[in-house]
């Protein structure tokens, strides 16, 4: 449930309070609260740990040096840092839920935090392919916001198929991510939700 208010946190509050209060380190701080929370959320797991603690590390630490560090390499190793950090947290998340037996707050929070989890992780691959190629994104003229706050929010928007359109895939590469995680986002939903039905009503029958 804490990671849960970490992540709407990060998704929600943070770019509320950049927009009226210019706090741009705001969503820095969300996001290193759920890298460790999340991997705190292991932590019994002592091989999985130290796994994702030595994908965390180099994530966290790029946070926080990349107004000082501007090398392309450095950009693309940490954003590969924190695609299979939260691979490994989404991961360990669902083989929890799937190994529950009653439908509880916990398992609901954790399907929701997983699904966010997800845009998250689809956002870091967007900014990867921004950085290898500038340009893979059309961004409005004169939008504000980071880069990475942007390719969020629009990673929000195609995993829940909405499609505002204000910010578009411009390369292949892009389009075909995009085209993945709206389908990775229907598919999981489909089947999260009839999974977590199915529970549910074989609960109410014993």
């Amino acid at each position: 449930m804490k990671l849960l208010v970490l992540l709407l946190g990060m998704l929600v509050l943070a770019p509320l309070l950049e927009q009226f209060f210019h706090l741009l380190v705001l969503e820095d701080l969300f996001l290193t609260a759920v890298f460790v929370y999340a991997a705190y959320s292991i932590s019994r797991n002592k091989l999985l740990l130290a796994t994702a603690i030595a994908f965390a590390l180099p994530a966290i630490a790029s946070t926080w040096l990349k107004p000082f560090v501007h090398a392309p390499w450095f950009a693309i190793g940490a954003g590969l840092c924190d695609v299979a950090f939260i691979i490994i947290i989404i991961v360990s998340i669902l083989v929890y839920i799937f190994q529950q037996k009653n439908v509880s707050s916990d398992v609901i929070a954790g399907a929701i935090v997983a699904y966010l989890l997800m845009a998250v992780m689809w956002s870091q691959i967007y900014l990867l392919l921004e950085t290898v190629k500038p340009g893979s994104f059309n961004f409005p003229a004169g939008t504000r916001g980071s880069v990475p706050a942007l390719l969020r929010y629009f990673s929000l928007v195609t995993i829940t198929t909405v499609g505002y359109g204000d910010i578009t895939p411009a390369s292949l590469a892009a389009r075909a991510f995009a085209n993945l995680e709206a389908v990775v986002g229907q598919l999981y939903l489909v089947i999260q939700v009839a999974w977590l039905v199915g529970m549910h009503v074989s609960m109410k029958s014993k």
